[in-house]
């Protein structure tokens, strides 16, 4: 199952220094001030400061598209201050990230330097990409990256978000838009370019959807289209806005033409407001580049698989799926495998209920428990939609179940990670769980011993693909979502 918030969980069951990203939220600011929120990723305190300023009266909000404007390189102050200028006018929400004042983030763990580039952290591939490139890469240091990731845009409200606008700085004649055009060395990441006749190259967009594109050439900008298909995965926000259907802006400018950026920030703004610019379908109906859900079993042959949502024992009181098999994201499911090895070491394993859940099966759930103490409400959807949580108990060498407080999917007080009432051996029980998951990155749920989420899940789209080689509901005639 899945829940909105952690935040009850972490401080019933602190999560190793290794993975640790602690939120200290400011109290609320007046209209204009910034608001803070502190992470700590390994050593280093990262500030992520929303400042948002209501529109003036005469261009309120008429419900257009809602847009969400980003800096992620704390040395960019050009781009900033542009940006904060148009806000005083136009009003709007930035969300900047706070640190050393330099371009990447540079953090210790277990005595050991790492480098990210913070636009480079959306996607398991970039996070890998960026830790290697810049310094050294290990599982610890990429849950950390993953964690902060996913909070990151938690405070962008990407749930909500129409448009990213990332802003930018450059170097000059070092990244420009001519480094898109055919011969250049991204060329293979752009799908139109079109260059402003005469225009400095170091000014300009980088953009996903024609809309926004013929928009911004209609007043005479260079813009640059990303190529869905061809796009190096980099893991930057440009990559992941694709992927999930999110319409993307990158207004890139050359350092100190703080006026010229003002400019283009603005004609920005009125070709998204003539446009109106939408996100996708927030569901996928299958899996995008980059996340590929795989069979557990084929992963690791020694988990015990029992898909509780398979047969009729389950809190629908029908069956969901059509045969008992568990699907997971593969980096999620590569985690889990670790999580069996050492387990194996003393004698004990993992039984598995439940893995990556198509978004009819979350609400066929939700119609029978609509409590988002227990099953996220479909409208949100869950981790589980995503391939990215599992639901999971121990067995013993033989692969018998071992005691817990309560059964699985027994919503109550048992189910609470919080409860010391029970028998101690299930209690013990719960505890060798609990660390054997969270020493490899899982996040537990406050509510349900059972439940656990693999950092970086923001990194995958709500899905509603099916997997399996049959139908969902099996028992169903029209395969309708209702128990």
């Amino acid at each position: 199952m899945d829940h909105a918030t952690l935040r009850r969980c972490r401080s019933l069951c602190p999560i190793p220094f290794a993975i640790m990203v602690v939120a200290l939220i400011a109290a609320p600011s007046p209209a204009g001030e910034p608001r803070p929120r502190t992470f700590l990723v390994g050593d280093v305190r990262i500030d992520v400061v929303t400042t948002a300023v209501d529109p003036p009266a005469t261009t309120a909000a008429d419900g257009g598209p809602a847009v969400a404007l980003v800096s992620v390189h704390d040395d960019e102050d050009t781009a900033v201050e542009a940006a904060r200028e148009v806000l005083r006018d136009r009003g709007g929400t930035l969300v900047e990230l706070r640190h050393t004042g330099g371009r990447e983030i540079v953090f210790q763990l277990a005595g050991t330097e790492h480098r990210i580039d913070p636009n480079r952290i959306f996607t398991p591939a970039g996070r890998r990409a960026t830790l290697e490139t810049l310094s050294t890469w290990s599982q610890p240091a990429d849950d950390v990256v993953a964690a902060f990731a996913d909070e990151l845009l938690s405070t962008l409200a990407i749930d909500e978000v129409d448009v990213v606008v990332a802003i930018h700085n450059n170097t000059p004649d070092r990244y420009t838009a001519a480094s898109y055009a055919p011969g250049g060395p991204l060329a293979a990441d752009a799908a139109r370019v079109r260059l402003r006749p005469g225009g400095d190259a170091d000014d300009f967009f980088f953009v996903t959807g024609t809309g926004l594109f013929e928009g911004l050439t209609g007043r005479g900008h260079s813009v640059i289209v990303q190529n869905e298909a061809t796009v190096q995965d980099d893991g930057s926000l440009s990559v992941w806005c694709g992927r999930m259907g999110i319409p993307y802006v990158n207004v890139e400018a050359e350092h100190g033409h703080r006026a010229e950026q003002a400019v283009m920030l603005r004609d920005l703004l009125d070709v998204i407001a003539e446009v109106r610019p939408r996100r996708a379908a927030r569901v996928a109906s299958r899996p995008p580049p980059g996340c590929d859900l795989v069979d557990l079993q084929a992963v690791e042959a020694s988990f015990v698989i029992d898909n509780r949502y398979a047969t009729a024992d389950n809190v629908t009181g029908r069956r969901l799926y059509p045969a008992n098999v568990v699907f997971l994201e593969r980096s999620a499911a590569e985690r889990l495998a670790r999580v069996q090895a050492e387990l194996r070491e003393r004698g004990l394993g993992l039984k598995v209920f439940d893995g990556y859940r198509p978004l009819a099966v979350q609400q066929a759930l939700w119609k029978v428990k609509p409590d988002p103490r227990y099953v996220a409400d479909p409208a949100r959807g869950s981790r589980h939609n995503r391939g990215s949580a599992v639901d999971v108990t121990l067995v013993d060498a033989a692969g018998r179940e071992l005691p817990m407080p309560s059964d699985f999917d027994e919503f109550g007080e048992r189910s609470h990670l919080d409860y010391a009432d029970g028998p101690g051996d299930a209690l013990a029980n719960r505890e060798t769980l609990q660390k054997a998951m969270r020493a490899e990155g899982f996040l537990p749920l406050a509510t349900e011993w059972w439940h656990f989420d693999a950092p970086g899940w923001r990194a995958f789209p709500v899905m509603d693909a099916n997997p399996y080689a049959g139908p969902l509901f099996p028992e169903s005639s029209t395969g309708a979502a209702t128990p």
